[in-house]
């Protein structure tokens, strides 16, 4: 069978004692994966720490005893990269969180633009929403073997976002310049990617993006849709500037 590797949050006991799973987790790891009682699991809490433990099956719950116990940033990026994605619809940008946490973003900020057909017109919409985003990015953690889960911001206007000032590039297929010729700007610090929804950017959006600081890049001669455009572009710049 396959590592087992599982997200869960919070402080872990020391070596030796035993967690209890919650729910959810007994029943992925039980029902799902149909894991037996002595299997070897793999912790994280998003923050970098990591446990090997050992799976202990009851008759109503379950519990795992930790058995190691480390820090481990070995598997995070030095590009310190928010992707600030244009919600798009459904599946579209589901694949672009799984696809940017996968490829080692620091943070993904979704945001309202004019060609945005995604409306959250209340705050039960936006957490249920966000709660679904926050599941994509967890289990991409889990494949991927990172041990920090990416920040997940609620979503805000692009326009609110702009006034912020972020720092870093703003996808242009018409007019942006090309990421090798990036080699000036400094990624030591955290930087943004802004990338469009389906309908991409309008022209005011990415005048205004570029008033503010950002640099207009483009990824050579096609069109790319948004779920494509976010992850090529960060999985170049991770081969520019990062571990790639």
């Amino acid at each position: 069978m396959r590592n087992i590797r599982l997200y869960l949050a919070g402080d872990y006991p020391d070596v030796g004692q035993s967690l209890a799973l919650p729910d959810d987790a007994r029943h992925y790891i039980v029902t799902v994966l149909r894991a037996r009682d002595g299997f070897k699991v793999t912790l994280f809490n998003g923050l970098g720490v990591t446990s090997e433990a050992t799976l202990q099956l009851g008759k109503k719950d379950a519990t795992v005893r930790i058995d190691t116990m480390t820090t481990d940033m070995s598997m995070e990026s030095p590009l310190k990269l928010t992707l600030a994605q244009g919600i798009s619809r459904g599946e579209r940008m589901d694949t672009s969180i799984q696809k940017a946490t996968e490829l080692g973003v620091t943070a993904i900020q979704p945001l309202f633009t004019q060609y945005c057909e995604v409306k959250l017109e209340d705050d039960d919409k936006v957490s249920k929403r966000m709660a679904h985003w926050q599941q994509v990015i967890v289990s991409a953690c889990e494949q991927s073997g990172r041990t920090v889960v990416p920040q997940l911001y609620a979503p805000m206007a692009l326009n609110e976002w702009l006034e912020t000032k972020p720092q870093g590039l703003v996808l242009d297929p018409y007019d942006g310049q090309r990421l090798r010729e990036l080699t000036s700007i400094a990624f030591t610090q955290n930087k943004c990617l802004l990338v469009g929804p389906e309908g991409g950017l309008s022209d005011k959006e990415v005048e205004r993006a570029l008033a503010v600081g950002m640099t207009g890049v483009r990824l050579g001669a096609r069109i790319l849709r948004t779920e494509t455009a976010g992850p090529a572009a960060i999985a170049a710049l991770q081969s520019l500037f990062g571990d790639a």
